[in-house]
């Protein structure tokens, strides 16, 4: 029992070094949870995003829509690819953009598509934020295109319900200790 306290004990010390010194690698490009100090996000690139895309397309429907980039770098630039997965074509191959990080904090981008099928699709951006210094992060995150109607899920057959209520799936596991 001591034995595997103290095992415990070194591998939460370990654990917090670790993500001590992982946070200090990357000060000069601080993830969006740095500058807020209040919500996490994933780590990478301080941009956030937001769009005026309405949902509920119609298949064969030309669609124009703006994307906004908003960061906290002071300087440096961002380059922004945006690529469609299912049934998503743009006017223009891939669009992309650069920007200059020192030109304000919002950067926007107009995106022209048409998604030719009934389904959900998915826009992705791919967003690359590199400070004066050359050091680079990256930010990824993918906008839901609904067109169509919404089709029902199939319910899953291994979904159980917890004694709390929450839903949850339960999986086999074998833990091995060395």
């Amino acid at each position: 029992m001591t034995f595997l306290k103290t095992v415990s004990l070194g591998l939460t010390i370990a654990a917090i070094s670790a993500a001590t010194a992982c946070a200090g690698a990357n000060s000069s490009l601080k993830s969006e949870a740095a500058v807020q100090g209040n919500n996490y996000l994933k780590p990478g690139a301080a941009i956030t995003y937001s769009h005026d895309l309405k949902s509920n397309l119609s298949p064969g429907q030309a669609v124009t829509f703006k994307l906004v980039l908003s960061e906290r770098y002071a300087a440096g630039n961002m380059a922004a690819t945006v690529t469609g997965e299912g049934d998503i074509n743009f006017f223009s191959s891939a669009p992309s953009a650069t920007f200059d990080l020192s030109d304000g904090p919002d950067h926007e981008m107009l995106i022209s598509f048409t998604a030719n099928s009934n389904g959900r699709h998915y826009i992705n951006v791919e967003a690359l934020a590199t400070d004066a210094s050359g050091q680079s992060q990256p930010r990824i995150f993918s906008i839901p295109v609904q067109v169509g109607p919404p089709t029902a899920q199939k319910p899953n057959a291994a979904m159980k319900t917890a004694i709390d209520g929450e839903s949850i799936i339960e999986m086999e596991a074998q833990e091995e200790i060395k």
